[in-house]
């Protein structure tokens, strides 16, 4: 609650009322929205006047009375920020989806005019990587089935792959400042941990970039940093990190190992979400091999301190020495934990599972 926010006795009395079971009703609906409105809460103390505005809406000429819920999630929607412009409405548009404050707007913002003077590229290899969509897919699929029949089977295993898919973040995307709030993880620039130096240089950074993963609606639930030393030939990638939604059975004393058998539907999802990771690096060192012939990648490792897929990484081998990385960016889980070996030019790991050819 921020400190110099005092809230009104209309509120006061809102949160107050008990429902029939005892139990505090109207705090715990504003509670329950704030996992899927994050800072609902706060808006809702703070602007509870036009939350009361809100539970009347004018549809077809008649006034229509909102639901509480309804209301608050208006209310957190219409959330407005100075200096909006042309050039930062997709800043405005995600802050005002997660309730953000002016203050984490402005320094955004503040970061992408930082990465345009200094020149910093969008992306490390110069052009955008990313995995089209299932709704991309389908509309590709429909568009070939009309120059030629494709095989049905292999048209259902694309589709069923692709409930995750992956993308390379451009630098100028606002996500990258605060992707801790979709990947729920300290990867934010307001953090008080490391991870606000993490979210840092995923934008102002030259060589560091995140890679995402998308579920079939398009949300993204899970990224890793990649930082890539261009003179040695190698990257490393401080961990894969993953939504909550995705955390199921998770073993409250260790990160990334759950409960559950490995033929579960909840394992089964973050075993194609680790597999659009490996198509997004297969992508990447195409394309950077491609640009860098006569110094091609020769390996990429990660690591693993809160590595939330740490059964699916263990498959690979571990790496007898750590790969370094700048200590500004702080890639704690790489250079404080064990790393392993997701790629080596040598035996095309990323290829085979992490197995010798």
């Amino acid at each position: 609650m921020p400190l110099d926010v005092q809230p009104n006795q209309e509120f006061l009395k809102f949160i107050s009322i008990q429902g029939d079971k005892k139990n505090l009703q109207n705090l715990d609906l504003i509670l329950n929205l704030e996992r899927n409105y994050p800072g609902m809460f706060i808006k809702v103390m703070s602007n509870f006047d036009k939350v009361q505005k809100k539970r009347t809406n004018i549809v077809n000429g008649r006034n229509v009375n909102r639901s509480w819920e309804e209301a608050m999630i208006a209310m957190y929607l219409e959330v407005k920020y100075d200096g909006e412009t042309k050039d930062n409405e997709d800043i405005a548009a995600l802050c005002a989806e997660r309730g953000l404050s002016q203050e984490i707007f402005d320094e955004i913002c503040r970061l992408r005019e930082e990465q345009k003077i200094n020149n910093v590229p969008e992306h490390i290899l110069g052009k955008l990587i990313r995995e089209e969509t299932i709704l991309e897919s389908i509309e590709r699929i429909r568009r070939q089935t009309e120059e030629e029949l494709v095989s049905g089977r292999e048209m259902i295993e694309e589709l069923y792959d692709k409930q995750f898919t992956y993308e390379w973040l451009s630098k100028n995307d606002p996500h990258n400042s605060i992707m801790g709030l979709f990947c729920s993880c300290c990867g934010t620039i307001t953090s008080q941990y490391y991870g606000k130096d993490i979210a840092r240089a995923s934008v102002i950074a030259p060589d560091v970039q995140n890679l995402v993963v998308r579920n079939s609606k398009g949300d993204i639930i899970s990224k890793g940093t990649m930082y890539v030393n261009k003179a040695r030939g190698y990257a490393v990638i401080n961990d894969f990190e993953l939504n909550e939604k995705y955390r199921h059975h998770e073993r409250e004393y260790d990160s990334g190992r759950y409960n559950v058998e490995e033929t579960s539907p909840e394992e089964q999802d973050r075993e194609m979400i680790f597999k659009a990771f490996q198509r997004g690096l297969k992508a990447f060192i195409k394309e950077y091999d491609r640009q860098n012939p006569d110094k091609p990648l020769q390996q990429i490792n990660i690591g693993m301190g809160y590595n939330r897929l740490k059964r699916q990484v263990e498959r690979f081998k571990k790496a007898t020495s750590n790969l370094t990385v700048p200590s500004e960016y702080e890639f704690r889980d790489a250079m404080k934990k064990e790393q392993y070996i997701l790629y080596q030019r040598e035996q095309k790991q990323i290829e085979n599972g992490g197995q010798n050819r």
